[in-house]
């Protein structure tokens, strides 16, 4: 049988259809509420959604089972790698960070990140254009920065109880959420920091980036608020978009055109869909457990691993060959 250019095509075509099946991939940190201590029977793992489409059926994925993980409660997508915060049941002078890379079906472990601080581990984020990692501790533990490549101890800041940290897009601020109605905004280079105050917030958590404003859950109040920024990053107004129960996590699809929010005591992911500003209710997913925080990541692995399903392909039809 000859190899034609015609065939090799329509193979790779195949392999593509079959892992673009699902747009995109929701993952969801399982979190049970409180102090765990050293109970690790108690100890969640990830859950995983696929999603074809924006507003489409949510279907389950593999996920990660509890006991690759250490009590997770952060999660940051970067690419095509997933990081995880852990928490260690909240248990002082424990914490780590651990990084998997993500194919477009399942995710597989990569690397642990410890020391430098790191203690009941929340939420994280990697500067997109430093590289560099920074985790927030909860109860008074700052944040970590760890510098890449290699994610090498790079210092602390200094803080109160945070709870989650997100970069701007140009790498320059980074805003933190404190475990009242404050978010910090702190200049990258020079360490100085600032603060706005979150009206109708409390007990914030996570945030995500959605067309240029920042969005943060309200744990206590039950809240997501959008926070909108000047040209100089700086917030200057909130207003609250929705009211899920319990909210402690946030992700939006790759199109930002869906909001999902996550349940801490309510075992909920709450669906909203973008109708001209205004986010409307779009169902939910009961995840049988209480939650953490969210992230989305592009379920079309990247021209690399694309290569090599191609190549896979040539492998299979070689063999027919013989």
């Amino acid at each position: 049988m000859k190899l034609t250019m015609r065939g090799l095509l329509g193979l790779s075509l195949g392999l593509v259809g079959v892992v673009a099946q699902a747009q995109f991939s929701l993952f969801a940190a399982e979190t049970t509420t409180g102090s765990l201590g050293g109970n690790t029977a108690l100890y969640g793992g990830i859950q995983q959604y696929n999603f074809a489409t924006t507003g489409g059926a949510a279907v389950a994925g593999p996920g990660v089972d509890a006991s690759l993980l250490h009590d997770p409660a952060g999660l940051r997508a970067s690419g095509n790698s997933l990081y995880v915060g852990n928490r260690w049941g909240n248990q002082a002078g424990q914490g780590s960070v651990q990084e998997f890379t993500f194919d477009g079906t399942s995710l597989s472990f990569g690397q642990d990140i410890t020391g430098n601080g790191l203690q009941r581990t929340h939420g994280l984020d990697v500067n997109p254009i430093t590289g560099e990692l920074v985790a927030v501790n909860a109860f008074s533990g700052g944040a970590s920065r760890f510098s890449a490549p290699g994610f090498t101890a790079n210092g602390v800041w200094n803080g109160g109880d945070w709870r989650d940290v997100i970069f701007s897009a140009d790498g320059t601020k980074a805003y933190v959420t404190e475990l009242n109605t404050t978010i910090r905004v702190i200049d990258v280079a020079s360490g100085t920091s600032s603060t706005f105050g979150v009206a109708g917030a409390n007990a914030m958590h996570q945030m995500a980036w959605n067309n240029g404003s920042l969005y943060v859950t309200g744990f206590n109040s039950s809240s997501v608020h959008r926070v909108d920024l000047d040209a100089n990053g700086n917030p200057i107004s909130s207003s609250v978009v929705a009211n899920p129960t319990a909210a402690i996590g946030i992700a939006f699809s790759l199109d930002g055109q869906e909001m999902f929010v996550s349940g801490h005591t309510s075992n909920t992911i709450f669906r909203y869909l973008n109708n001209n500003g205004v986010w409307d209710a779009n169902g939910s997913i009961a995840t049988g457990h209480n939650m953490g925080y969210l992230a989305t990541v592009d379920a079309v692995p990247e021209p690399g691993t694309m290569m090599l399903l191609g190549l896979g392909g040539l492998a299979v039809l070689r063999r027919r060959r013989k």
